[in-house]
């Protein structure tokens, strides 16, 4: 069973032209790669990148693929969700800008595979985390006081929907 990666660059949720073309050299059904890339990567759309690089596995023998997009740091995707380019050079002193719970979620969710939790939970607690290197608060409160607050049950709505939406997906 021979593989062979190869890796493009793609707008994300816009897959298409030459970068994707070039794979039906390797026999795959070109529409339905990008279909998945697309699938997997238009989520990023919403966060101002322009490029993501993604790994298409192809098992040589049964023309089969696995889609693997290479996804920004967590600090990126925050930092990208507030609207600006760079996180704070202070971070406890300067805070550069807010960011609500669900959009912290939706960034767990994004990365989920990579954070390696069992509990949402606690892939939502390292998101959280990553507000106070970059001088960002959270519904205005500093992310320390939203770690506790999640940890008294303050979130288990927003948790309960995106592990629901992981299960349904096979991701959890």
């Amino acid at each position: 069973m021979a593989k062979r990666v190869v890796k493009i660059a793609v707008a994300p949720g816009k897959a298409g032209g030459p970068a994707v073309q070039q794979l039906s050299q390797y026999g795959v059904d070109v529409n339905k790669v990008t279909e998945e890339i697309n699938r997997k990567t238009k989520i990023l759309a919403g966060y101002g990148i322009n490029n993501v690089f993604v790994e298409v596995e192809i098992d040589e023998d049964t023309k089969g693929f696995e889609v693997k997009p290479e996804l920004p740091p967590i600090s990126e995707l925050i930092v990208k969700a507030i609207g600006k380019d760079m996180g704070s050079h202070q971070a406890v002193k300067e805070i550069i800008g807010d960011i609500s719970i669900d959009k912290l979620a939706e960034i767990a969710y994004i990365k989920w595979e990579e954070l390696k939790s069992r509990h949402f939970k606690n892939a939502l607690k390292q998101v959280i985390s990553a507000c106070r290197s970059v001088g960002v608060t959270i519904n205005g409160k500093d992310p320390k006081q939203v770690l506790k607050e999640l940890e008294s049950g303050s979130y288990d709505n927003i948790i309960t929907k995106y592990e629901e939406l992981l299960k349904q997906e096979g991701r959890l």
